[in-house]
C-alpha cells in the first residue's frame, strides 16, 4: 500500500456552524471521458398527500431536494439526460432534474397509495428510500446510478478537497458530526470507474465536534486521477463522498499552432516525443476525428469554422492534455 500520512484536529470557530446540516455522503459522482465530473446529491425530503378524505387511498407527491455540481475541465453547458425515480410504497415515482445542474427542490409526479394513512404519511413510513438516476451527457454514456437514503448516514461531511503540492496530492476533509464512524478509506482511480485503496484513516467514533482530516498521496499517478472517501461504520455499513479530480504532470505542456487556423495542418510545440493519440472533439462532446501522431505536424480533416478541443494522449505515460483549437 502506498504511504499515506494524516493528522486530525478540532476546528475552532462559529463560522463552520452553518455546515451542520450538510449531508454530503449521500452524494455520488460520475466521471466523463472529457475531463469533467458530475456530483449528485438527491434525497426525498417530505410527502405531500392530496387534501381530502383518504378512506380508500390517496394521491401524493414527493418533495425532493437536490444539489448537482460539475467539476474538472471541459464542463458542458448541459447534459443530455438527467432524470430518475424514487422508490416509495407501493412503487417507483418518476421525477426530472435540470440538465445544467444547480440546487433546489422539485416535486415528483402524482402517485397513488391504497392505504388510509394520509394524515401520517412521511418519507420513512412510505419507504421512500433508494433513488435511481439516469444520466447521459458529453463523454458520459447512458447509465443508471443509485443513491442510498441520506437519513441513514453516520457522517455529515463539511468538505472534501484535493490539491497537488510538491509532487504529492494533498487530501483534506472535515466532518460536522460522526456516529459510530470506524474509519475512512481513501480511494483513487485513473478513469473514475475502477477504484483502488491507497490509505486508511481512523474515524472519531461518535462526535458532535467539527473535525478536520488531512492526508497525502505521496506517489500520485501521471495524468488525471480521481479521489473519493469511503466511510465505514463500526457495524460495517459504508457510504461514499463525491469525487475530486487532480491532474499530475511531470512533462512539458504541449501547444499547437497556428490558432486560429484557416487551414487544416497544425504543428505541435513542446512534445518530448511524438507517440500520441489525437482526437478532435466538438463543443457537443462528439469526436470528429482520431489519429496517431508520429511527427511534429498533423493534417486534420476539413471541419466547419468554430471552437474545438484537441485531446492528446501520451501512449507511453497515459497522460492526457486537452487543447483549445479554433478553426476559421
Amino acid at each position: 500500500m502506498r504511504k499515506v500520512t494524516f493528522r486530525i484536529h478540532a476546528l475552532i470557530g462559529v463560522l463552520f456552524i452553518v455546515f451542520l446540516q450538510v449531508k454530503s455522503f449521500s452524494q455520488i459522482s460520475v466521471a466523463s471521458s472529457n475531463g469533467y465530473q458530475v456530483n449528485l446529491n438527491v434525497y426525498a425530503a417530505s410527502i405531500n398527500p392530496a387534501p381530502g378524505d383518504c378512506t380508500w387511498g390517496y394521491n401524493f407527491t414527493v418533495k425532493l431536494n437536490y444539489n448537482i455540481t460539475f467539476s474538472g475541465s471541459n464542463i458542458p453547458g448541459s447534459l443530455y439526460t438527467l432524470q430518475g425515480t424514487v422508490g416509495c410504497n407501493p412503487g417507483s415515482i418518476f421525477f426530472d432534474l435540470p440538465n445544467n445542474g444547480g440546487s433546489g427542490t422539485i416535486t415528483s409526479v402524482n402517485s397513488w397509495n391504497p392505504n388510509s394513512n394520509c394524515g401520517s404519511a412521511t418519507v420513512a413510513n412510505l419507504g421512500c428510500g433508494l433513488i435511481n438516476i439516469q444520466i447521459e451527457g458529453p463523454g458520459i454514456s447512458s447509465r443508471t446510478l443509485s443513491i442510498s437514503p441520506s437519513s441513514s448516514l453516520a457522517v455529515q461531511l463539511v468538505s472534501f478537497s484535493t490539491a497537488l503540492k510538491d509532487n504529492k496530492v494533498k487530501i483534506n476533509w472535515a466532518t460536522a458530526s460522526e456516529t459510530d464512524n470506524d474509519y475512512f478509506t481513501i480511494e483513487r482511480s485513473a478513469d473514475g470507474t475502477a477504484w483502488k485503496e491507497i490509505g486508511k484513516v481512523k474515524g472519531a467514533g461518535t462526535s458532535n465536534s467539527l473535525l478536520s482530516y488531512q492526508s497525502y498521496d505521496e506517489a500520485p499517478i501521471k495524468g488525471t486521477s480521481f479521489y473519493r472517501l469511503k466511510q465505514t461504520d463500526i457495524d460495517g455499513k459504508f457510504s461514499y463522498s463525491a469525487t475530486e479530480a487532480v491532474k499530475y504532470s511531470l512533462g512539458k505542456t504541449i501547444t499547437i499552432y497556428p490558432v486560429p487556423n484557416s487551414g487544416n495542418t497544425i504543428k505541435l510545440n513542446g512534445a518530448t516525443n511524438y507517440k500520441h493519440d489525437l482526437a478532435l472533439i466538438n463543443t457537443s462532446g462528439t469526436t470528429m476525428y482520431t489519429t496517431t501522431v508520429n511527427q511534429p505536424s498533423v493534417d486534420l480533416p476539413s471541419v466547419p469554422a468554430g471552437i474545438y478541443v484537441i485531446r492528446l494522449t501520451d501512449k507511453t505515460t497515459g497522460e492526457t492534455q486537452n487543447i483549445r483549437y479554433v478553426k476559421i
